[in-house]
Order: C-alpha cells, then sequence, then structure tokens
C-alpha cells in the first residue's frame, strides 16, 4: 500500500494549492498530532483547510478532525508570526519532495517561509524571508548537513529538475546493471520519476518490468527495444510537464478482493472496497485493476487518508473498547474464584470432620499419645524419630500421623475412609453439599490437622463451625458481587468515556449562506433571517432586502433588523400574516425585550420604505436606518422562543417531503383565503378594466372613496401625518388584497346590462397562486361564492383555462378524448347550478350606461384616470400646503403600484395564453405525437414504479426545477431518508410546532451552554428517535450549536424531568 508522496505527486499537489491558496490569509493553525498540523486559510465566504504531515504528505481536506487542546510550542511559534498573513506564492523546490509556503511580511521582516520536508523521517521548517530558521519541528544535526535555530536553510541542495532522457546515459546505465538487477530496478535508481512512472514507462515500450537488462536487454541504439523505451520516456517526460500549469485529475486503485470473488448474480457494489493506491495518472499497470477516479488529485488524495485515517481511529476505538470488556472480564472472573474457594473451603470442612468421625478411635488415640509426649517433656526431635521408628514397626496409630506441627500445637493426620463404608451424606442435616462433589473428592489419605489440646469430637466441632462461618461469608459474597461488578462496570465506562476517541471523521458541511445570521423557515416555507449586530444589520439591508421582501423591526431601540423573504414563486404576492407575526416575535425576542421581560410589538414596511439616506442635517449610524412612509404594526407578542433542528435530506429524499409541504402551504393559504375573503371583498381591490360596465363602477366607488378620504381630511389636524388616509385604507391590510381576477365580462352580458362591481364577483380564491407550488386539481375547486357567474346569451368565451396536470397530460397525449369529455361534464354540471337573478337598474340607469359605453369605448383604464384627473370631477375639496404635497406624493406612488401591478397581471396572462397556445396540437399531427408521448409517459412510469420500490419519490420537471435550498431540510426525517448532518436552529416557538426535535425557550437564567446541554438530553431521550438522527445531533460541533442558542433562557419540554432523573441514576 502507497503512503506516502513522491516527486510527482507534490508537484500535481502544488499546482492545485497554488491555484487556490495564493492571496488567502492564514486564519489559524493547529495541530492534529505531534507531526499533523492543519492549515486554516480564509478570505470572505470561503474557507480551506490544508494538512501537512511532516514526511508523508499534503493536501487539502474536507474533513473534521479532532485538535489538540493545548498548541505545542511549535505550533505557537506560528500562530505569533503567521497568524493573518496572506498567502504570496506556493511552489515546489525543484522536482524535489520540499514544498515552501511563503507569507507576506510585517513590521520586522519583508516574508515569512513554510518549508515542509516530505523525505526520510521529513521536517516542517519555520524561516525568514532570508531563509534564516526561526522555529522547526525536529532538529538534524548530521555530517552533511545541520538544521537549527538560527542556521541558514539552504534551498540550492534541491534537486532542479528531473534527469533529461540521453541516450548515451541510458546505455550506460542498461550496461553497468548487475546480472540479478531487474530492469524496472536499474530505472528507477537511475531516474527521480518514481517506481509507478518507471513501470508505466516500461509497459509502454512494451517490455517486462522483470526483465533483466545484462542478459535479456538489447541496448544498441537502433534496436527496437531501446527505440521503443526511448519513445515511452519521451511520452512520460510530456505527463509530467503537463502538471506542471494544469491540475490533474485523481486516481486510487482499490485492492483487488481475491479471497472472496464475487458470486453469480451478486453485484459489485456489495463489495468492500479497500484502498491501495493513489497517482494523479493513470498508468498502464493499473487500467485492468479497479480503481475510483476524482476530479483532481487533491480530492483523491483526502479521500485515501482520510478513509484510512477513519479505519486507524476506529481499530483504535475498538482496541480500547476491547480492553475496558478484558477489565470487566477479570473483575467478573475474581468476583467467581472468590465465591469458588469459599465452596471450596466450605466442602473441605465437611469433609475434615466427617473423616476425624469415621476414624474417631484411631485420631483419639493419636491426640492422647502425642499430648502425653509432650506434657512429660519430651524433646520436639526426639518425639519425631519415635513416631518414625514407630511406623517402621507398623504402628497403625504411627501410620496415621503424617507430620508434627507442635509449633502451632497441632499435629497433621493422614485419614481415610474405612473400608466398606459407603457415603450417607444425602441424609444428613449438617451437610448441604451436592454428591457429585463427594463423587469428585480423591479417594487416597486426607491430611487434617487437628488440635492436640482438643478431643477428636472437639476437632470436628470446630471444621463444622468453620464451615457455618464459611456459609455465611459465601452467601455475603454473593449478595455484593452483583454491586461490585455494577461499581466496577460503572467505573470502567467512565474511563472509557474520558479516553474515548472519536471513532469516525466527519466531512466539514458547507454552511447555508444564512447561517452567519440568525434565521429560520416560518411555517410557509419562508426565509427569515435577522442581524446579530450592527454590521450584520447593514449587509442584511443593502444586499440581502430585496424588492418583494418585507423589512420587520420591534418597537424598541437596538432591536435586530430582520427581514423576510420572498419566495421566487410568489414574486408580487404579498407574505402571509403568520410569517409576519412570527418575524415579529424573532424581532423583539432578539432585543432588550428578551432581558427585560417586556412585552411589546413589531412592525413591519416594504423593502421601499428602507433608506439609508437621512434627513438633512442629520446621520444614521451603522445598522440604523430611516423608516419613511406608514408603519404597518402587529400584535403584541409573548417572549416565547424555541430550539431544534433540521436535517439534510439527500437529492433522493427530498421527493419525500416535496409534495408534502406544498400541500401544507396550500391548506394553510386556504384558511388564510377563507378567513380573509369576505373581508377584502370591502376593501379596495385593484382590478384593470374589462369593459364600460365595470369601469362605471369603479368610478362610482372611487367617488366615494374620495368623498370618504376628504370628510376624514377636514377633521384630522394633524398636518406631519405620514399618508392620507386613503392609504391608510389601502394599506390596512394589504396581506388582503386581491390578486387580478381572470373573468371576462362578455359583450353579451353588457347588452343585458348586468354591471357587476368587484364586491358582487367575489373574492380571488387562489389568493397566493398556489398553481405554482404544485397542488393538484382538485384542491384548486372553488366555493359556490366564487364560481364565475354563468354566461347567457350569445356566449363568446376565450379560451378555456387548463390545469399544470391537464397541460402535462396534454404533452403525453393522454388528454385527446378526456378533454372533450371533460368538457362536457363541466357543460352538464353548469347547467344544473341554478342561475342567479340578474341585477335590476334603477330607470333610466341603463339607457344612461349604454350611451356612455357607446361614447368612451375606445378608451382605456388609463386614459379615463388622466382625463377624469384633468377634469377634476372626482376631487373633493381640495387641501393645500403641506399636506396637499403628501397627498399628492402618496396618490402618485399609490399609482404607480397600481401599474405595476396591471403589468405584472397583463404579464401572466401573456404566459397563460402563451402556454395554452403551445398545448394545441394540430389535428394532422396528433396521432404520431400521442404514440411518441404514450411511450415516454410509459417510460417514465416505469421509472417511477422502480424508484418507489426503493422508498424514492420522483419529482416533475417543473417541481425539480423550483427546488431551493429550503426544500432540502426537513424537521420530520421518515426512517427511509437518507440524512447527511444535523443543522441547529433558533426560531418562535410557533414555527417549531411540526420539528421532531424542539423545546421551548422562555426568559430565564441559564446560560447557552447549560440550555444546549438541557436540550441535548430531551433530544436524545426521546422514544421515536433513530439511531441516525442521535449520531448527526452528537456531531454537531458545540460552538455551531451555542451560536444558534439564545441566551438567559429556561429550557421546557414535555419529557425534561423524566431526561434529568434518567440522567441522575446513570
Amino acid at each position: 500500500m502507497k503512503q506516502r508522496f513522491n516527486a510527482l505527486d507534490i508537484r500535481a499537489t502544488v499546482t492545485n494549492l497554488k491555484e487556490r491558496l495564493t492571496n488567502l490569509r492564514l486564519q489559524n493553525i493547529y495541530d492534529v498530532n505531534a507531526k499533523t498540523f492543519l492549515l486554516k486559510f480564509a478570505k470572505p465566504d470561503d474557507k480551506e483547510l490544508v494538512l501537512i504531515e511532516s514526511g508523508t504528505r499534503i493536501h487539502s481536506t474536507q474533513y473534521s478532525r479532532e485538535k489538540q487542546v493545548t498548541p505545542s510550542a511549535f505550533c505557537a511559534k506560528l500562530r505569533k508570526y503567521l497568524r493573518t498573513r496572506r498567502v504570496t506564492n506556493i511552489r515546489q523546490l525543484g522536482v524535489d519532495r520540499i514544498v515552501d509556503f511563503e507569507f507576506a511580511g510585517g513590521e520586522k521582516s519583508f516574508g515569512y517561509h513554510i518549508i515542509a520536508e516530505f523525505y526520510a523521517s521529513g521536517n516542517i521548517i519555520f524561516t525568514d524571508d532570508k531563509y534564516k530558521i526561526i522555529a522547526l519541528l525536529r532538529v538534524v544535526n548530521t555530517e552533511d548537513t545541520k538544521m537549527a535555530v538560527g542556521e541558514t536553510y539552504d534551498v540550492q541542495l534541491a534537486v532542479t529538475d528531473f534527469t533529461k532522457l540521453e541516450t548515451d546515459k541510458l546505455q550506460q546505465v542498461l550496461r553497468n546493471a548487475g546480472p540479478k538487477d531487474t530492469l524496472k530496478k536499474v530505472l528507477n535508481i537511475a531516474y527521480e520519476y518514481g517506481p509507478a512512472m518507471i513501470e508505466h514507462i516500461i509497459l509502454k515500450a512494451g517490455l517486462s518490468p522483470n526483465m533483466k537488462p545484462a542478459t535479456e536487454f538489447d541496448s544498441s541504439i537502433d534496436s527496437p527495444m531501446m527505440q521503443d523505451l526511448i519513445k515511452a520516456f519521451a511520452e512520460g517526460d510530456e505527463m509530467v510537464e503537463s502538471t506542471k500549469n494544469n491540475v490533474p485529475r485523481g486516481y486510487i486503485i482499490l485492492l483487488e478482493d481475491k479471497k472472496a470473488p464475487a458470486k453469480e448474480g451478486e453485484e459489485d457494489d456489495n463489495r468492500i472496497e479497500i484502498y491501495d493506491e493513489f497517482h494523479p495518472y493513470l498508468y498502464k499497470q493499473h487500467e485492468s485493476r479497479p480503481y475510483k477516479e476524482f476530479n483532481t488529485f487533491d480530492s483523491a488524495v483526502d479521500e485515501f487518508f482520510s478513509a484510512i485515517e477513519a479505519q486507524k481511529i476506529e481499530l483504535k476505538a475498538r482496541n480500547q473498547e476491547e480492553a475496558a470488556i478484558k477489565k470487566l472480564e477479570a473483575v467478573r472472573k475474581e468476583q467467581e474464584n472468590r465465591v469458588r474457594m469459599l465452596v471450596d473451603q466450605q466442602t473441605t470442612n465437611v469433609r475434615k470432620a466427617q473423616l476425624i468421625e469415621l476414624n474417631l478411635d484411631m485420631v483419639e488415640a493419636a491426640i492422647t499419645i502425642i499430648r502425653n509426649a509432650v506434657a512429660s517433656q519430651m524433646d520436639w526431635q526426639d518425639l519425631n524419630e519415635l513416631v518414625k521408628e514407630e511406623k517402621k514397626r507398623g504402628n497403625p496409630i504411627a501410620d496415621i500421623i503424617g507430620s508434627l506441627k507442635l509449633q502451632t500445637n497441632q499435629i497433621t493426620l493422614l485419614l481415610s475412609e474405612p473400608d466398606g463404608y459407603e457415603s450417607e451424606e444425602d441424609s444428613s442435616d449438617e451437610d448441604t453439599d451436592s454428591e457429585e462433589e463427594d463423587e469428585e473428592w480423591p479417594k487416597g489419605p486426607v491430611k487434617v490437622d487437628v488440635e492436640i489440646g482438643l478431643t477428636a469430637f472437639a476437632n470436628a466441632r470446630k471444621y463444622y463451625d468453620q464451615k457455618r462461618s464459611t456459609a455465611t461469608k459465601h452467601e455475603k459474597t454473593i449478595k455484593a458481587s452483583s454491586k461490585a461488578m455494577k461499581s466496577a462496570e460503572r467505573k470502567i465506562r467512565k474511563d472509557l468515556k474520558e479516553t474515548k476517541i472519536t471513532t469516525t471523521i466527519n466531512k466539514i458541511r458547507k454552511p447555508f449562506w444564512f447561517e452567519k445570521f440568525l434565521w429560520f423557515i416560518s411555517t410557509e416555507g419562508h426565509l427569515v433571517i435577522a442581524g446579530r449586530d450592527m454590521q450584520q444589520n447593514e449587509i442584511l439591508v443593502k444586499r440581502y432586502l430585496h424588492k418583494d421582501d418585507v423589512y420587520v423591526h420591534a418597537d424598541l431601540h437596538g432591536a435586530a433588523s430582520v427581514v423576510v423573504k420572498n419566495k421566487p414563486e410568489n414574486a408580487g404576492n404579498p407574505i402571509p400574516p403568520s410569517t409576519l407575526f412570527q418575524a415579529g416575535i424573532m424581532s423583539v425576542c432578539q432585543s432588550k425585550a428578551w432581558d427585560a421581560k417586556i412585552v411589546t410589538s413589531a412592525y413591519w414596511v416594504h423593502a421601499d420604505q428602507v433608506s439609508k439616506s437621512a434627513p438633512t442635517g442629520e446621520y444614521l449610524t451603522t445598522g440604523s436606518f430611516m423608516i419613511r412612509g406608514k408603519k404597518n404594526f402587529l400584535p403584541p407578542v409573548q417572549l416565547v422562543y424555541g430550539f431544534g433542528y433540521l436535517f439534510k435530506l439527500d437529492e433522493s429524499s427530498i421527493g419525500n417531503h416535496v409534495s408534502e409541504k406544498r400541500q401544507e402551504e396550500q391548506d394553510e393559504n386556504e384558511d388564510v383565503s377563507n378567513g380573509d375573503g369576505l373581508q377584502a371583498v370591502g376593501d379596495e381591490a385593484v382590478t384593470p378594466a374589462r369593459s364600460i360596465n365595470e369601469s362605471l363602477t369603479e368610478e362610482t366607488s372611487d367617488s366615494v372613496k374620495e368623498e370618504t378620504t376628504a370628510d376624514r381630511q377636514s377633521g384630522d389636524d394633524d398636518a406631519s401625518s405620514d399618508s392620507s388616509s386613503s392609504e391608510d385604507e389601502d394599506e390596512a391590510f394589504p396581506d388582503t388584497q386581491l390578486a387580478p381576477t381572470t373573468t371576462t365580462t362578455t359583450d353579451a352580458t353588457a347588452a343585458a346590462g348586468t354591471s357587476t362591481s368587484a364586491t358582487q364577483k367575489g373574492p380571488e380564491w387562489n389568493k397566493y397562486d398556489l398553481d405554482e407550488y404544485g397542488a393538484n386539481e382538485d384542491a384548486d375547486a372553488l366555493p359556490s361564492f366564487a364560481q364565475p357567474s354563468k354566461q347567457v346569451g350569445n356566449n363568446k368565451a376565450g379560451k378555456q383555462a387548463i390545469s399544470a396536470k391537464e397541460r402535462r397530460q396534454l404533452k403525453k397525449g393522454k388528454a385527446g378524448n378526456e378533454s372533450a369529455t371533460q368538457t362536457k361534464s363541466n357543460k352538464a354540471s353548469t347547467s344544473k347550478e341554478p342561475v342567479p337573478a340578474p341585477q335590476t337598474q334603477a330607470r333610466g340607469k341603463r339607457g344612461k350606461a349604454k350611451k356612455i359605453k357607446q361614447k368612451y369605448g375606445d378608451q382605456d383604464e388609463e386614459e379615463r384616470k388622466l382625463r377624469m384627473e384633468l377634469l377634476g370631477s372626482n376631487k373633493g375639496p381640495q387641501p393645500k400646503g403641506k399636506k396637499a404635497k403628501k397627498e399628492a406624493q402618496a396618490k402618485a406612488e399609490k399609482l404607480a403600484r397600481e401599474k405595476e401591478r396591471e403589468e405584472q397581471w397583463a404579464a401572466a396572462e401573456a404566459a397563460r395564453a402563451a402556454e395554452a397556445a403551445n398545448a394545441q396540437v394540430d389535428e394532422a399531427g396528433i396521432d404520431n405525437v400521442d404514440e411518441i408521448a404514450a411511450d415516454e409517459g410509459e417510460d417514465k412510469e416505469t421509472i417511477r414504479q422502480m424508484l418507489k420500490e426503493e422508498n424514492i419519490t420522483m419529482l416533475e420537471a417543473d417541481e425539480a426545477a423550483n427546488l431551493s435550498i429550503l426544500d432540502s431540510v426537513t424537521p420530520n426525517p421518515l426512517p427511509e431518508d437518507i440524512i447527511h448532518f444535523a443543522v441547529p436552529v433558533c426560531a418562535p416557538y410557533t414555527a417549531l410546532q411540526k420539528y421532531k426535535y424542539k423545546v421551548k425557550l422562555t426568559p430565564g437564567s441559564l446560560k447557552r451552554g447549560k440550555g444546549l446541554k438541557q436540550a441535548h438530553s430531551v433530544f436524545l431521550n426521546l422514544t421515536d428517535s433513530t439511531a441516525r438522527e442521535k449520531e448527526l445531533i452528537k456531531s454537531v460541533p458545540d460552538m455551531e450549536a451555542i451560536n444558534a442558542m439564545m441566551s438567559k433562557v429556561k429550557v421546557s419540554a414535555p419529557n425534561l424531568e423524566a431526561s434529568k432523573r434518567k440522567k441522575g441514576k446513570k
């Protein structure tokens, strides 16, 4: 297995790093271990991590690694001099395995260098601009070189360039080869290309790497072998030269699994991939082997070493766990041995007592003889000699005496069962041992120690007493052993946790652009972002506040500026009230009101009302803005916030959630329309003129409104009001304004005198244009009051509107016969509906309306309004002075907004008309189109069913095109979803109602860290949480989660107390 860089690898890596790191600043340096360092380069919105292992490798990385808590002395020195320095150049010294990082200088030096060596044991040297060594990782002191602080690093020692092929030198090398030397070995020693490149050159020349040049190779200049080898060397030089300015691709060569060949029908994907080598080129010797290709050599090396490093860490953690298990097993065996010893002691004591009883006379006689001899003051040595003589004579009493222990007043007797004796221990009350233990006892004589000061019965009683005390001790030991085991297991688990090693190297996720701000996603799917400080407030408004967005701010000084981003598909439509209310909660809670526990409200304005230009003579500080026009105040909010987690979905799992999101948003919007539709009827709705009858109706309504405005203005004495009362009426409920209606009034209706006002037409049901969200056509059915009135007479209606689903079916060719049937059924259903009675007009009004239609039929709405403005026929008493100027300005702004809405409506109408025209297919060629569309439909349906079996939902083309970043995250992952990482989010609790992982936050005394620990204890103890979700929550960096959490909080959750009790028991 290849485990370190060669010269070609260094060249390929340096080319890539130079392209990516030049002009970036070194943000920080970390030491992963004694030889490995992590360099963090950064610029706004871009970060690069470079890993340097002395003597082994250098590459950028996308994986997070555990870093040392305290930096080493060498790392601290690098931080002191190089932090925030800009990288000016990265180069390879000649073609040697040495990389030189050049940094911009400061006051004390014109520049600095980090020189990394990747040969032998390797080294990392830090020098000034003159290559004078300031610090180094390893001091080298040999006969040839001396590297120490204060010495000068000699850059001239590096090999300047790859040795160019010379025919004479090649011939000389081949002729000087030994009889046992192979061609690969000879060329590898003579040239700096490395073994892999040399083997590639030999194979390209059609030769064998193991051939013997001394005997098998013709080294003459005109030989075919020599010519092919020279040509292959030329091709190798071209490959090497190509890496000077171009970033090469990367290849990981896999190890062939020869032990377990794939079975028939078994896919290769199920087999384990074992990495073997990494190279910047796909050499000829590797073309027949399995390999993985990467866009850059740098990414291939990162994948190679990160996988190996993860395996090493996992192996180390496994060894640590095995050591802990062995330790626990040793404790268990010790407890078992202790219990077994107590059982053996009981059995031995009972056995000795029984043997004394069985040999009572002999024992009593031996005790008496020895006791009398001792009493007669006989010498112990003489007594021992006497016993030996009696044994030689065959004395039975002397035969049972094994030895004398007179110093302890004991003798050892050799006792055995008498001949013909049968064991009857089963019927004995004192003996509770099993028969198996008795059978295992040896049949020969047993050594029994007896005291000469006691009788035989007393000695037997002493052994029975010892058995009883041992039995009591045995019971206590059994009871205490379980506690001892639990205590040992708890201690070992604690030690393992303290020295725990991270078993995986997680890939560093790229944060979303909005994560640098305070943010959340509303219940309607709108992104809401707020600044963390004054600078972020300034950036937020200048960069991210666009035309259709809304600015929200609390009615307090110093509160966060909140921007509600409108959806691209919702352009031109208002933002739902619930989203505005949630943004108001965010603005209030992210202000001084949280610490002071003040209940206040917030307001919202349109993007064009927010300005950085201050009035004359005033100055706006950083993060402050001027609000012009009317402020729309929201209801007072409660200080209730929440903390939860979102999960990033894999692309294959997004389809499982998109349809649910769209349906939920549609239901919520329909609920809003149902609640506000009747009220919206009474408000002013901007509806372009469709006929003269509508113009008359609008003229009448406008005149009434202007009179009402004039009356209000006459009673208003405040000359500094922001806008007129008519604008107040228009903007009091901006979320309930209706979209332009698409119902047209026909000539027949006009002739019949059916003048229909905006109020009588009914509200616009599809308020938020839900067709673009992919809603089904059944959900778009209008209620009875929203249905258009039946056309009577000579009906020359326009083209029938078709839904997105019908349009797709037309393209597929499935709507050929269905459309006709559906049209007939629609006509039949409409004919059954009751016809509303036509509104009767007063006598004389009908003829007047007809005359006006004939006279002003050629005028459009804009021309009519201009004429009315000039005539002044619809104006009441006109105010004068400043008030008149403000009213005129407000009215001009209003007219501009109305015109803009009309243009948007006209563009939408044109788009719909174009789609309807494209959907109509010529009758002549419809058969062929139907066949092609049917085949495509069958293929798509087959693919859909195949993916459905794998729990993958296939999205339609228009749905996939409308996907955004917010669609790739979900608060409720399904069991079959593939999730990559967890994202912490702090948001109003109303926005977290559908989150799986959430806690409630209210003003309290807990700091961020403790609040986060309590929230995690709740999340990790949920009964329905999966192992993967817990793993991702645990893998979130502490600082990332703490930055998302609010400070001074009180955490509330349904199972918070239970999780605390469970934690206390542990």
